[in-house]
C-alpha cells in the first residue's frame, strides 16, 4: 500500500515508531488507522464551534514525532522540583517514565503501576480489550486521533476489584530541552468497588525551543468505584499542550475529574464524561487564568447514557493582557436516561480591553423527565469592588489580585483532591507575581503562607451570583 504523506505524518513514521517499541501487530494497526483519521478530520466537527478554529490553531509539522532516545538522570532532570520526602510517585522526564515507587502499604494492596508499553507486553490480552473499545475514538476528535497514532510515553493504572488507596498517586512529568515531542498516553482502570486519588503535574525544567505536550487520559469507572483524577499543566510560554480526557462511568460509580490550566502559549482541552450505568454520577472542575497571549480553548461534554445519572461542569477562568479563551461544552442526555440531572457553568473575568472570552453552553435533550441547567458569562473586573479595596489602603494591583483568587475561590474549594485544592490558590497567586511556583505538601505550604488550608465545601450553589457582560 502507498503511503500517505501529509508533512511530517506518514505511516512511514507510525510504523517506525511502533517497531521501535516492539510493539505487536494489532497495536502497530490501530496507529496507522488513526493516522488516517488525523488526516482527515477538522480542527471542529460541529458548525456551532468553526468560527472558533483560530484560538487554538497552530501548525503541528513544526514538532517532531518519534521514539524517546534518551533516559534523562533522575537527579539533574527533577533538580528544584522534588524535596526528597515524596512517595507514591511516578517520574517522567521528557518521553521517558525514569522511577515508580510506591511505599510498602500501598504496593500490599495490588495496585499496579506502570509504563503503558510495559502493560502492552505484561497484559496484552487486557490492553488489546482497552485499545480496540478506545473511550478517545480517533473519529471523534483530531488530536486525540494524533495521540492514538503518536504516543511514545503514558502510564497504566490498575485498582484492583475492592481495593481502596487511600493515599493519593502522583504522576510528575518535567519536560526540559525535549528532542521530541511528549505525547503521552495514560489509562486507568478501576474495578468494581475500588477507589483512586490520582494527581498529575506537567512543569517546564527549561526549554531552549518551542515544544509539544499530547496528553491523553482515559479513567474506566467500574460498579460502585470512586475515582478522583486531577491535573495541573505548568508548562512555560514555549509550550504547546493538547490535552484529551475520556471517562465513563458504570453503575453507581462516582468520578471526579480536576483540570487546573494556567501555562504555555496554547491549551488545547477536551473532556468528556459519560455515563453509562445507571446511578452513575461525575463531576468536573476546570480553573484557567491567561495572561500575555495565551489562547486556552476548552470543550467539556456531559453524557448521559442511562437512568438516575447525575453530573456537574463547574468551570472559572480569569483572562490579562491580549489573551483569549472559548469554553464549549454541551449537556447530551439520550432517550434511556430517565431522571438524568445535569449542571455546566462557565462563567470568565476579564481584566484588560484587549482580553476575550466567549462561552457556548448547550443542551441537547432526547427524553422527559429529566432536569438540564446550563450557564454561562463574561464580565470585566468590577470597578466598585476595586474602588472599595483600595479605599481600604490596598495597592491597585493587590486589589484585583484579591478580587480573582475571590472569583476562583468557589470552584477552587470542592475540588475534591486536597493538594490540587490546597495549592491552587498558591500557584495562582504566584503566576500574579510572575512567579513559577509548583504544588507543595500541606506542612511546607503552611510554612510559607501561614494559613490553614480551605475545608472543602460540600453544599450550597457554587454560582451564587452570575457575571453578566458589562460594557
Amino acid at each position: 500500500m502507498a503511503l500517505q504523506t501529509v508533512g511530517v505524518f506518514t505511516e512511514e513514521k507510525v510504523d517506525a515508531l511502533s517497531r521501535s517499541r516492539k510493539e505487536p501487530g494489532w497495536l502497530r494497526s490501530i496507529r496507522i488507522d488513526a493516522l488516517h483519521e488525523f488526516l482527515s478530520l477538522p480542527l471542529e466537527l460541529s458548525p456551532l464551534y468553526t468560527k472558533y478554529t483560530g484560538v487554538s490553531q497552530f501548525d503541528p509539522g513544526q514538532f517532531s514525532v518519534a521514539a524517546p532516545n534518551e533516559v534523562p538522570d533522575l537527579r539533574s532532570h527533577f533538580e528544584g522540583h522534588l524535596t526528597g520526602k515524596e512517595t507514591n510517585i511516578v517520574l517522567q522526564g521528557n518521553s521517558t517514565t525514569i522511577h515508580v515507587d510506591m511505599d510498602e502499604p500501598l504496593s500490599k494492596t495490588g495496585l499496579e503501576v506502570m509504563d503503558v508499553g510495559e502493560a502492552v507486553s505484561r497484559k496484552e490480552g487486557l490492553m488489546r480489550e482497552l485499545f480496540e473499545d478506545k473511550l478517545a475514538k480517533s473519529r471523534g476528535e483530531k488530536y486525540a486521533a494524533f495521540n492514538n497514532a503518536f504516543f511514545n510515553t503514558g502510564t497504566f493504572i490498575h485498582v484492583p476489584r475492592g481495593v481502596e488507596i487511600s493515599s493519593p498517586l502522583r504522576k510528575m512529568l518535567i519536560v526540559r530541552n525535549p528532542g521530541t515531542s511528549i505525547i503521552d498516553q495514560s489509562m486507568i482502570y478501576a474495578e468494581d468497588s475500588s477507589k483512586l486519588n490520582f494527581l498529575e503535574e506537567l512543569y517546564t525544567g527549561a526549554s531552549a525551543q518551542d515544544y509539544l505536550v499530547s496528553s491523553l487520559l482515559e479513567v474506566r469507572a467500574g460498579s460502585g468505584s470512586h475515582v478522583d483524577a486531577s491535573s495541573l499543566q505548568l508548562l512555560d510560554e514555549r509550550g504547546t499542550y493538547l490535552s484529551n480526557k475520556e471517562v465513563v462511568a458504570a453503575n453507581d460509580s462516582h468520578v471526579n475529574v480536576t483540570s487546573i490550566l494556567l501555562g504555555s502559549t496554547v491549551s488545547r482541552s477536551r473532556l468528556n464524561m459519560l455515563m453509562a450505568g445507571r446511578g452513575a454520577s461525575v463531576e468536573g472542575f476546570e480553573v484557567f487564568f491567561c495572561n500575555g497571549r495565551q489562547r486556552f480553548d476548552l470543550e467539556s461534554n456531559l453524557i448521559h447514557n442511562a437512568a438516575d445519572t447525575t453530573a456537574a461542569l463547574h468551570a472559572r477562568g480569569v483572562l490579562k493582557d491580549q489573551s483569549q479563551s472559548i469554553f464549549k461544552g454541551m449537556i447530551k442526555i439520550n432517550h434511556v436516561a430517565k431522571n438524568a440531572n445535569s449542571y455546566l457553568a462557565h462563567h470568565a473575568m476579564l481584566l484588560d480591553k484587549g482580553a476575550r472570552s466567549d462561552g457556548i453552553p448547550g443542551l441537547d435533550i432526547e427524553t422527559n423527565e429529566v432536569k438540564a441547567t446550563h450557564s454561562a458569562s463574561v464580565a470585566q473586573v468590577d470597578e466598585e469592588q476595586v474602588f472599595y479595596l483600595r479605599a481600604r489602603g490596598l495597592p491597585e494591583d493587590e486589589a484585583k489580585k484579591m478580587i480573582v483568587l475571590g472569583f476562583f475561590e468557589p470552584v477552587i474549594s470542592r475540588i475534591p483532591v486536597e493538594m490540587a485544592r490546597e495549592g491552587a490558590k498558591f500557584i495562582i497567586e504566584g503566576k500574579w507575581y510572575g512567579e513559577k511556583r509548583r504544588l507543595i505538601d500541606r506542612e511546607a505550604l503552611m510554612a510559607i503562607t501561614g494559613e490553614a488550608p480551605v475545608e472543602i465545601k460540600q453544599s450550597g450553589d457554587v454560582f451564587e451570583r452570575h457575571y453578566k457582560y458589562r460594557v
